[in-house]
């Protein structure tokens, strides 16, 4: 697929815009209050206590704002993709609407993210690791039958 804007050009093929659009967030693991690094039930963080669980719990609430933003945007950009009459102008200002979000939440994750292992409840080596994990997965704990990922579910 070519997309043109005003004063850009490039090429894209369909199944690349798909993938952008799906994969492009990464989302934090988010933590349910209750238990040793509970996942609702799941077995959560290694290792976390129930301190390190409410911070990174509290570090993705900070998050709800811009993660809306890249939903909205990728609505947008699958709307433009799929719509009846092809529209390039339209597909690449939802394209670049998907970037600056996701560019605006890479930016306060990492700043979140900061904030919470400059703080009292820092996560060991390990438990970043899971969080790595998890995002490679497109969020969600990364156990099997854990609500919110996708294995098990």
């Amino acid at each position: 697929m070519a997309l043109s804007g005003s004063s850009r050009s490039f090429r894209m093929p369909l199944s690349a815009v798909i993938v952008a659009v799906s994969g492009a967030s990464i989302l934090a693991l988010g933590q349910a209050p209750g238990g040793r690094g509970g996942w609702r039930g799941g077995p959560g963080l290694p290792g976390a206590t129930p301190e390190q669980t409410q911070a990174v719990a509290a570090m993705n609430a900070a998050l709800a704002d811009p993660m809306s933003a890249v939903t909205a945007a990728r609505t947008e950009l699958t709307q433009a993709v799929f719509a009846s009459v092809k529209n390039d102008a339209a597909i690449t200002s939802a394209l670049d609407k998907v970037r600056s979000a996701e560019l605006a939440l890479a930016q306060k994750r990492a700043e979140e993210f900061a904030k919470l292992q400059s703080g009292p409840n820092k996560l060991s080596a390990e438990q970043v690791a899971a969080l790595i994990a998890a995002a490679g997965r497109g969020g969600g704990p990364p156990w099997p039958g854990a609500r919110g990922g996708r294995a098990g579910n």
